[in-house]
């Protein structure tokens, strides 16, 4: 083949890169060489580029999601720009944020995947294993380190266990995808439960000393079959995370069933053991291994410093914040609602977190080059991605809100209610994903305009979230939203419409994963006008105000919700009606048209 201007840069990418990096982005352009000359099939190279974070899209051939890994979801300013001219160059001017704390940008060719891959190295950043059978993102609390509760700072500990599996020879051909998640505080930020591994920071004290460990959960995950992840041992120092976690690695390398990629996580093998001899098989793997190098910190260190923010930052001395939220005297009415929704206390004094929020994870190429400047000016440079779909900026000092504000306003990144109702989460679903069924994204949008313009408000109801996935995969994560739906299809008078499964009552906490209660399947034009009506149920019927939502799900029970809901299951005819029976934000009729085998096992 002849050498082209773009072949000419990957060169000199590659020249600037580590070995590893280079070396492996060096033999995937061969393999895409190899591919388009027939020398490998498509399957052959599917799963090539799967181990390289590389998915195909629904409807296209040659075209792809790139899926860029961030380790515990930390960014720096340059990544944040070097991501930005990615998503101009190839998606679309926007990129998105993962439930897992990736970023994943659309409509790559596949000849253009190396350079892609080679630019995203250059800033440290890697694709490799963020998809395929093999240990994915490293996932951990968005608040570590600045957290007023926790226990401890888990990140240096969730990064050595990016590190050492990143290339690992143990974890390279697992029977399914396998992920980790770390937790530092009391509230689960992280979802730990759902995870194949999920590590809650823990201390001990032994001989005087304070000892610092996790408590190891396995054998969790979401997907068709969801399950909680069971405890493994009420204590693991930190000296034997590591060996710990590829234990539980080879067991599910070892016993995962590699025939029936349906059964293939290890939460199956879990299941077939039984938890005692689950927990003996890995044990019995962990004195096999040797003990690896971990990072040595007390509990009250952190892995970040304050950084200086710039000087002609104007301060504002009236505004205050708290722990549960700010509160602001002066300003106007948006800024006080951010400060309620969007402003944490840091555990260091004179400090807040600040979540900006990104409807349905999207942020422009604009915006990140944007924000990447307003990073360095007030907090280092530095930002975060939580598996909410935001971001978060923490070191900003309470006197310099009222100016970031300002500044993040015109760029459209002070959108307040975060981590709200109205904050609704979901998966790419049918737009990109050859798995998805109906359109989440779209009713995610339907969900929000409806809810403001019924004036739902209230903090009885506004912590309540709401998440969406296109198809039964559960990568909205809908199995453990207060409010959940997934993707399906019906026949109404004779027409297919879009439908969605409703869960209630779903949540995590440590040690537990609660699964929504499915009620009944809603055509997803009625659902908008649902939740409103079952919000209202709740006000209306709960014993008291603070009845919790799981629990009055819980004590009204399936019929009840049935017989509340089943005026939304109706639609009017197609002739009166047409738009019904369509997805939200489509034109034209639904249709299963598009849908291919999923590339998630593959």
């Amino acid at each position: 083949m002849a050498e082209t201007l773009a072949d000419k840069r990957l060169e000199e990418f590659l020249r600037e890169l580590p070995d590893a990096s280079r070396e492996e982005i060096a033999q995937f352009k061969q393999l895409v060489e190899q591919y388009f000359v027939g020398e490998l099939s498509p399957d052959e190279f599917k799963a090539k580029r799967l181990h390289m974070g590389t998915y195909g899209i629904r409807g296209t051939k040659d075209i792809h999601m790139m899926r860029i890994k961030i380790p515990q979801g930390q960014l720096n300013a340059d990544q944040l720009e070097c991501l930005a001219d990615l998503a101009q160059a190839y998606s679309k001017g926007i990129g998105h944020l993962t439930t897992r704390q990736d970023m994943q940008l659309y409509w790559i060719p596949t000849s253009e995947a190396p350079q892609a891959m080679a630019k995203a190295a250059s800033v440290g950043l890697t694709t490799r294993e963020a998809c395929g059978n093999s240990v994915r993102n490293v996932t951990a609390c968005p608040l570590a380190g600045v957290s007023p509760t926790e226990a401890f700072d888990v990140t240096k500990h969730a990064y050595a266990v990016t590190r050492h599996f990143l290339r690992n020879p143990a974890s390279q051909k697992l029977p399914r995808k396998f992920k980790i998640a770390f937790e530092g505080c009391p509230v689960d930020h992280a979802r730990t439960p759902i995870h194949d591994i999920g590590a809650v920071a823990a201390i001990q004290q032994e001989g005087g000393k304070t000892v610092l460990g996790f408590r190891v959960y396995a054998g969790g995950g979401l997907g068709a079959a969801p399950m909680t992840a069971i405890l493994l041992e009420p204590f693991t120092p930190a000296t034997d995370l590591l060996r710990t976690c590829e234990a539980v690695v080879r067991v599910h390398d070892r016993l995962g069933d590699r025939k029936n990629k349906a059964t293939a996580r290890i939460k199956f093998v879990v299941k077939r053991l039984g938890p005692d001899a689950f927990r003996h098989e890995v044990f019995a793997e962990r004195e096999k291994l040797p003990s690896y190098p971990y990072p040595e910190m007390s509990a009250t260190e952190t892995d970040e410093k304050p950084p200086v923010p710039a000087k002609d930052i104007p301060s504002s001395v009236s505004v205050s914040a708290t722990v549960h939220g700010g509160s602001a005297s002066g300003g106007n009415g948006m800024f006080k609602r951010w400060m309620f929704t969007n402003v944490l206390g840091q555990k260091q004094p004179g400090y807040s977190i600040v979540t900006i929020r990104l409807r349905l994870g999207d942020i422009s190429s604009e915006q990140m080059r944007s924000l990447a400047k307003i990073t360095r000016r007030y907090c280092g440079g530095r930002l975060r991605i939580s598996i909410e779909q935001n971001l978060l900026l923490c070191w900003i000092r309470h006197e310099h809100l009222a100016a970031l504000f300002g500044e993040l306003s015109p760029i459209g990144l002070a959108e307040t209610d975060a981590n709200t109702l109205y904050d609704v989460t979901s998966c790419p679903g049918a737009e990109t994903c050859q798995l998805g069924i109906a359109a989440s994204r779209g009713l995610a949008r339907a969900v929000e305009t409806q809810l403001k313009q019924a004036g739902i408000s209230g903090e009885d109801v506004e912590r309540l979230r709401i998440k969406i996935s296109g198809c039964p995969n559960s990568c909205g994560q809908h199995h453990i939203a207060d409010i959940g739906f997934f993707g399906g299809a019906r026949k109404v008078n004779d027409h297919l419409a879009p439908h969605f499964q409703l869960m209630l009552g779903g949540l995590t906490e440590e040690g537990k994963a609660l699964f929504g209660e499915p009620i009944l399947k809603l055509p997803a034009r009625r659902i908008p006008e649902a939740i409103v009506g079952i919000l209202q149920r709740y006000r209306q019927d709960r014993t008291s105000a603070q009845e919790p939502f799981r629990a009055f799900v819980t004590r009204a029970g399936v019929a009840y919700w049935k017989a509340a809901l089943s005026p939304f299951t109706t639609l009017p005819a197609y002739t009166d009606a047409p738009e019904a029976y369509r997805d939200w934000g489509a034109e034209t009729d639904f249709s299963l048209g598009g849908m291919g085998p999923g590339e998630c096992a593959a």
